[in-house]
């Protein structure tokens, strides 16, 4: 085990340190999974989380070590006639079963560490999922952003155009000129806010990777699918199943037995020595040393090493009894954050969005009979392209409710789909 979570770490350091990761990124197109894949192998939240299963392993090891021996000599009197040398071997005998209980707590030390693991690469896959689809989002506004500047600017020089033959006023084309240019302010918007998702998307692969190189990649995925989620009784039900959970339990056993080794304390540890004793007063008579140290537990009989020790059982098992209530209340926000706005794209879906398109159609034809003018017809596809725009904002942000949902459970990766989960298309 050791020894594979070293060569992970060794690829790991030669990743970063001579580009092995960042080719995958070079790539044209990248997938949530990839992304997923890349954050899993890189990110340093999961490698500090490693690292500090290697500590508790280290611990575990000590933990299970013995009471060294104990080897003592003296002399009396250093004139040789009188001289009195002994020399004796001492060894402590732990009692009350204490080395099992430590490598008991130490072992529970061990799984909160596998735990954190298990948190910090549910949290990572999490932020990928979200930051993935706002990636999505960026580049559909981004794309809105170029095609309405298109219009725009033939809406300009048609409108030049118009003036020219005098039809029209040119008041008229100064407007659609200013129209122009604010098209043009939010296009670089939609281009900063495109760089800036994937930004964030790429720390997410690790440190160093977040550069203006490293952004030329396209992120492949439906904006418009969603999960469709069991009811919040059900997904409230996978709680107990959730990392952070089942870390606070393991926190309730490592206390106990933390518990369990202070109470093995107040029973006192047995130390037997065995030596030899050369006496020159008697002729260089050799005799046999055995003694017998039992501590005698009158005034210090570690009540309080136990106390606190009872005391932090009991605050670890009050933090579960508070984390069960703060994940139920987490996931009870979010599921209602993700019901609100798969309701808000129905609602775009059937009216919001039918309903501009309709007022554009109406004043293109209009404006083909000459009962509207160009710039009433520019502004109704402004609206329609604002309403997309925020149509793409709460697609993007029902996908930001459910990486919370995935989260709260400790969803892993995106191999693993949500609870009783199934793909469909959104409405």
């Amino acid at each position: 085990m050791r020894y594979t979570q070293f060569l992970f770490f060794v690829l790991l350091n030669l990743s970063a340190q001579f580009g092995l990761i960042i080719p995958a990124l070079a790539a044209e197109n990248i997938s949530l999974d990839e992304a997923t894949t890349l954050a899993l192998q890189a990110n340093p939240d999961i490698a500090v989380a490693i690292s500090g299963r290697e500590v508790e392993s280290g611990q575990a090891l000590q933990a299970g070590a013995r009471p060294n021996p104990t080897l003592s000599g003296q002399v009396q009197d250093l004139r040789s006639q009188n001289r009195i040398s002994s020399i004796i071997l001492s060894q402590q005998l732990e009692t009350a079963g204490k080395r099992d209980k430590r490598i008991a707590a130490a072992d529970a030390s061990i799984a909160i560490a596998d735990a954190d693991i298990r948190i910090a690469q549910a949290e990572t896959s999490a932020k990928v999922y979200a930051a993935f689809y706002q990636v999505l989002a960026a580049q559909q506004a981004q794309m809105l952003a170029v095609e309405l500047l298109q219009i725009g600017t033939t809406s300009t020089e048609t409108t030049a155009k118009r003036v020219l033959a005098g039809k029209v006023s040119p008041v008229e084309e100064t407007k659609a000129k200013v129209i122009e240019a604010g098209l043009k302010i939010e296009l670089v918007n939609a281009n900063q806010q495109l760089a800036a998702a994937k930004k964030r998307l790429i720390s997410l692969w690790g440190k160093g990777l977040a550069s203006t190189e490293t952004t030329a990649f396209t992120a492949v995925g439906e904006l418009d699918k969603f999960n469709t989620l069991p009811a919040l009784a059900e997904l409230a039900a996978e709680l107990p199943n959730s990392p952070r959970l089942k870390k606070a339990s393991l926190a309730v056993t490592q206390k106990q037995a933390l518990s369990e080794i202070e109470k093995s304390k107040q029973t006192p540890d047995i130390t037997v020595s065995l030596g030899a004793q050369r006496n020159q007063e008697l002729g260089g008579l050799t005799q046999a040393i055995i003694g017998l140290s039992i501590p005698i537990p009158l005034f210090d009989r570690n009540q309080g090493n136990l106390q606190s020790a009872k005391a932090r059982e009991m605050q670890s098992q009050d933090e579960k009894t508070a984390l069960e209530n703060q994940l139920q209340a987490e996931l009870a926000i979010a599921y209602a954050g993700w019901q609100s706005q798969i309701e808000a794209i129905t609602t775009y879906t059937q009216d919001i969005l039918p309903g501009a398109q309709s007022a554009f159609d109406a004043a293109r034809k209009g404006f083909e009979f000459g009962k509207f003018s160009f710039l009433e017809v520019l502004d109704a596809q402004r609206t329609l392209f604002q309403t997309k725009t925020q149509f793409i904002q709460t697609q993007s942000s029902a996908h930001q409710a459910e990486a919370d949902i995935q989260n709260i459970l400790g969803v892993t990766s995106t191999y693993k789909p949500l609870v009783g989960v199934d793909k469909k298309e959104s409405p």
